[in-house]
């Protein structure tokens, strides 16, 4: 690096090093003020740090041996890794961030080229400059989200990592990658006891397009389902005699390319409708082996169940007959067809809206975020009533919801103003408690002639044995 040296008389030298290897002679520029000795010694640190940048790049794509691009690599790491160990949705979901958002930016630079500084001004470009792509049906955002950009990072993180271990790369550039921070937003959701009036709000067994809803919010909250679970249950899935539904199937959409993914297990395919449908809707496997679960079932879900299947027979033989499409699901639309998840959320939300015009007040909820509410916020309420019920039991909430990990219990499960008020009530009623057992004068007296008769202890404990 370069250093100024004093001459004398306000007169400096500027000393540094030029040429490589045995060619690399010192240099000593004399003559200088010290203005001009600053701006010269800072020149030529710049160049010295350049030419160390470049040399150290270089020195990366030397140690590498492959010549691929990052899309190349990254279209090659989806076949040998992705379709291993992904499921459908993550699948789909790390394919659209890479032709989205990691190719157009990324995709022509070469692997062993990519540095930390190039990652860290990429997720900068992100989250400043890079317009969104369009999700449809959600509001518009001028910005790539942190969160998206937390996900970006985690599958390429992953995929670098994977170069690396094929010995493609010699460092992973994105372990040290500066990601913005983010926080998980707590979706908003009812309290249990707030949410038990939308089921009585719901509980209409004469209408069946009512009832139907009904059930499936029952099933939500008794059985701490998802949406996709929902869709997906069978009435071969329903044990009367052992009181329990079957969870291990969720309903979803699945692109014709990706049927045979080694990780998709197909367990039905609906009929298609329309010939040029580029998916098909399917029940398949769910997205962790600790999603598949036997819910055990009280009387009144049963009863619930029992009557909606009455309403479907009911309509098979008096309106439909043949020509009814039966795929055994216990939550369908009354011509059989199946509820899409988006679909239970769409009712969902159309109930509240009902319930709000028809003058209720929900309080668990403030006003400003009722619309946030959706059909998996159930989810949270049964999560935080049974968490309740069980007097803290985290692994038997954690094995009824199909949660892999305790801490989405905790996640997952609220605590509401009103749980605030019956501890503290509680508390008091406890303390209460305590003060009426005090020692009353009839205690008093006896404790006094015990202590003035201690003969009497033996004599006691004697005629007990």
């Amino acid at each position: 690096m370069a250093s100024i040296v004093s001459r004398g008389k306000g007169k400096y030298a500027v000393v540094y090093y030029e040429g490589e290897g045995e060619s690399r002679h010192q240099v000593w520029k004399s003559g200088l003020s010290m203005k001009q000795a600053e701006k010269l010694k800072e020149k030529k640190n710049l160049e010295e740090k350049k030419k160390k940048a470049e040399t150290k790049q270089k020195q990366q794509q030397d140690d590498s041996v492959t010549d691929a691009t990052v899309e190349e690599f990254l279209d090659d790491f989806v076949k040998s890794y992705g379709t291993k160990h992904w499921g459908i949705s993550y699948y789909c979901s790390n394919l659209a961030l890479f032709n989205n958002y990691v190719y157009p930016y990324f995709g022509h630079h070469k692997m062993a080229g990519v540095t930390t500084k190039m990652v860290d001004d990429y997720y900068n470009f992100l989250l400043t400059e890079c317009e969104p792509v369009a999700n449809t049906g959600k509001p518009k955002r001028e910005k790539v989200t942190a969160s998206q950009i937390n996900e970006i990072h985690k599958v390429l993180r992953t995929a670098f990592n994977q170069a690396r271990r094929w010995k493609l790369i010699k460092e992973n550039p994105f372990l040290d990658a500066d990601v913005p921070e983010h926080k998980s937003k707590e979706r908003p959701a009812f309290s249990p006891n707030e949410f038990e009036k939308v089921l009585e709000y719901t509980d209409v067994p004469d209408d069946y397009d009512r009832y139907v809803i009904h059930v499936a919010l029952c099933i939500q909250y008794y059985c701490t389902t998802r949406g996709g679970e929902v869709g997906a249950l069978q009435w071969p899935d329903y044990n009367r005699s052992e009181k329990t539904l079957h969870i291990y199937k969720a309903i979803g959409r699945v692109k014709k390319e990706h049927m045979h993914l080694p990780k998709l297990k197909i367990y039905y395919t609906f009929p298609v409708l329309n010939a040029n449908a580029s998916t098909f809707v399917v029940l398949k496997s769910p997205k962790t082996e600790a999603t598949e679960r036997y819910s055990r079932l009280n009387n009144l879900m049963m009863k619930k169940l029992d009557q909606l299947q009455d309403l479907q027979k009911d309509m098979i033989d008096n309106i439909f007959g043949d020509c009814y499409p039966d795929s055994q699901l216990i939550i369908c639309q009354a011509n059989g067809r199946p509820f899409m998840p988006e679909q239970l959320n769409r009712k969902f939300k159309e109930i509240i809206f009902e319930m709000r015009e028809a003058g209720f007040h929900f309080k668990s909820v403030p006003e400003n975020l009722l619309d946030e509410v959706v059909f998996h916020s159930v989810r949270a309420a049964s999560a935080t009533k049974k968490l309740a019920v069980s007097g803290g039991n985290i692994k038997a909430v954690m094995t009824a919801g199909g949660w892999a990990e305790p801490d989405m219990v905790i996640r997952y499960s609220k605590t509401y103003q009103e749980e605030q008020s019956n501890i503290v009530q509680k508390m008091e009623e406890d303390y209460l408690k305590e003060d009426n057992e005090a020692v009353t004068p009839d205690k008093q007296v006896l404790l006094q002639f015990i202590a003035e008769h201690p003969e009497l202890i033996n004599e006691l404990l004697s005629a007990k044995k």
